[in-house]
C-alpha cells in the first residue's frame, strides 16, 4: 500500500499533466497542447499494447523517455520511478480487472476461497 500511494503522489506531480490523473491521456498539458494544434498524442496507459509491457519497460520510458515524452531521471530517484511503475498496474487493475478479482472485489467472501 505504501508503495502504491507513494507512486500515486509521484505520478500525480510529473506523469498526470499529459497522461491525466486517470491515465487515460487527457491531462492538462496534453489538453492544451490539442487546443494550439499541436497535440504531445500522449498514450493511454488503458490500452492494450501499453498494458502489454513488462515493469521494465514502463520504468525505463520514465527514465529514458520514449516519443515526445522526455526522461524524468534526473528528477525522478530510482525507488520512485518504481513506485510510479506499481501505481501504473494499480491504475491500469482498476479500469480492466479480470472477472477474478472484480469479483472478489464487490463479494470478499470470494477472495478467501
Amino acid at each position: 500500500d505504501e508503495l502504491v500511494h507513494r507512486g500515486q503522489e509521484r505520478f500525480n506531480i510529473y506523469c498526470s499533466a499529459c497522461h491525466g490523473l486517470d491515465g487515460y491521456a487527457r491531462g492538462s498539458v496534453e489538453v492544451r497542447s490539442e487546443q494550439l494544434g499541436s497535440p504531445l498524442n500522449a498514450k493511454s496507459l488503458h490500452e492494450d499494447g501499453v498494458r502489454a509491457r513488462v515493469d521494465g519497460h514502463i520504468f525505463n520510458t520514465i527514465t529514458n523517455g520514449i516519443r515526445n515524452m522526455p526522461g524524468y531521471s534526473a528528477q525522478i530517484p530510482v525507488a520512485d520511478r518504481w513506485a510510479i511503475v506499481a501505481y501504473v498496474r494499480a491504475l491500469q487493475l482498476s479500469q480492466n480487472a479480470p472477472p477474478s478479482v472484480a469479483g472478489a472485489a464487490v463479494n470478499p467472501a470470494q477472495a478467501s476461497r
